[in-house]
């Protein structure tokens, strides 16, 4: 009796997992295109100005431009989000992640492929089977951090943590924004592609992802401080003489 319950919990497991709902998560197929812009501060920390540079274009795979992208999606917004806040809620007024990435690294040659490996059947992880969602892809420099909540995390804190990072810092979320039915089907919906209801990055479309560059409030250099502190004491001192 016992065995026979055991392989019937079994079965109802194996039959659980299958009915999974699931999304082709692969290196798409089509051009998936991550532009680095460096000649216009992000509006997502509320910057303003231009730095010198120009736009270094297309990203390429290696340590020194290293790029994550992750995929997020809502049942209640539509439209490519504009501020911090909207990352910030429930599936209902904001983007959540799905706990699905993407990078640029080496072993790719610079195109994006799944974080761990390929993955052609991914379960997201707020995702209900069978409900259809919208979907967008942000993209974000690796000095942010190797995970979706970490790139968020010093984004949030910009005005704390933007003086800490290392070399240039970039985010930006792609234009365009696709809506996908999650189903049993295996491996499931595409959600990258040129297809109608897709995530589609390519220039055809005039939607690359852009990530525009994040500016550091500037640190007075300890010589400057020492140097305002001196000229204070100089006429703190001669308003006494003077008295």
């Amino acid at each position: 009796m016992k065995k026979i319950t055991t392989i019937l919990s079994a079965c109802g497991f194996a039959a659980s997992v299958f009915a999974q709902g699931t999304i082709t998560w692969t290196a798409p197929s089509v051009a998936f295109i991550g532009q680095t812009n460096a000649t216009a501060y992000s509006s997502f920390v509320a910057s303003s100005g231009s730095p010198t540079g120009g736009s270094s274009g297309n990203t390429v795979g290696g340590a020194t431009s290293l790029f994550y992208y992750a995929l997020l999606t809502s049942t209640g917004l539509s439209t490519a989000p504009t501020s911090l806040s909207a990352f910030t809620g429930t599936l209902a007024n904001s983007w959540m992640s799905t706990g699905l990435t993407m990078t640029n690294g080496t072993a790719a040659n610079g195109r994006v492929s799944p974080v761990g490996g390929a993955n052609s059947a991914a379960v997201s992880a707020n995702w209900a089977d069978g409900s259809t969602q919208n979907i967008i892809m942000v993209g974000w420099s690796a000095n942010l951090g190797s995970t979706w909540s970490a790139a968020l995390g010093n984004l949030n804190n910009w005005a704390v943590n933007g003086a800490g990072i290392s070399g240039n810092a970039y985010f930006g979320v792609c234009s365009s924004v696709g809506t996908q039915t999650l189903s049993t089907a295996n491996p499931g919906a595409t959600v990258i592609g040129a297809n109608s209801g897709q995530i589609n990055g390519t220039a055809v479309t005039g939607s690359p992802l852009v990530m525009n560059l994040l500016q550091v409030a500037a640190v007075p250099e300890p010589s400057t401080i020492a140097l305002a502190g001196l000229g204070g004491l100089g006429l703190l001192a001669l308003r006494r003489r003077n008295k």
